[in-house]
């Protein structure tokens, strides 16, 4: 997958600019300090970048679903300034980003159509769930587990999942999760629409700094999961991360 841009210069400090005037008009310093202060995510504030308005997420997405198409250097360049801005909504936005990837780097065809389109047109706040509490970001630790459900003929119908997630950004307000799992054959990658039954946002951890992003545990309690919402093929989780 290559990450050559063709977002012509004019296009990207046209970005540069919407993010200087939102900073200008929603973000002055006293209520960046408050935010840090009551540690609260910013979801109005949030929800004006996803919003049809300002659409910043659509940098993140690829030109056929109808984003942006911006290639890494241009991500790395708004990241940054996305970052000056404020931190903690840097790390919100991004986390959308990096909840989306298994999708855009794993999923079918049909999952890619769906799922990424949904993304770009509705501006979902998106949630990675990898991280878990035994085994920090070392995912060959992996303990939730997916176990299969079969139907009569012993077709995978869905998945059963159960297990505890921790430090998930966006964990406590994401519309959509993807959620790695454990299935007999290895980890393999979720598609997860908040608010569904068996998936519980715990509490929001009171951090020392990046207060305002939302970071939360997730139990996963008999969550489950319709077959056609594994992303791409069971056991391909680590690569997909990779």
């Amino acid at each position: 997958m290559t990450h050559h841009s063709n977002m012509d210069p004019e296009m990207l400090s046209m970005i540069l600019n919407t993010i200087d005037r939102v900073e200008r008009d929603k973000l002055p310093l006293e209520t960046k300090l408050e935010m840090d202060r009551t540690g609260e995510f910013p979801v109005d504030l949030i929800r004006f970048m996803l919003g049809p308005d300002v659409a910043l997420h659509l940098i993140f997405i690829p030109e056929e679903f109808g984003g942006l198409g911006a290639g890494s250097t241009e991500i790395a360049i708004i990241s940054e300034r996305m970052a000056k801005m404020d931190l903690a909504v840097a790390t919100s936005f991004l986390a959308i980003c990096l909840g989306m990837d298994p999708i855009r780097v794993g999923a079918t065809p049909e999952q890619r159509q769906k799922y990424v389109t949904r993304i770009a047109e509705e501006g979902l706040i998106v949630a990675y769930g990898v991280t878990e509490p035994e085994a920090g970001s070392n995912v060959q630790a992996l303990k939730t587990k997916a176990q299969r459900v079969l139907d009569e003929e012993g077709r995978i119908q869905g998945y059963m999942l159960n297990g505890q997630k921790q430090f998930i950004t966006n964990g406590g307000v994401a519309q959509l999760y993807t959620l790695l799992a454990d299935t007999p054959v290895g980890p393999s990658f979720f598609i997860v629409e908040g608010g569904t039954e068996g998936l519980i946002p715990g509490k929001h951890e009171d951090k020392h700094g990046i207060r305002a992003s939302d970071t939360c545990p997730l139990s996963i309690e008999d969550l489950y999961v319709p077959a056609e919402n594994l992303v791409g093929e069971e056991g391909k989780g680590f690569r997909y991360i990779l």
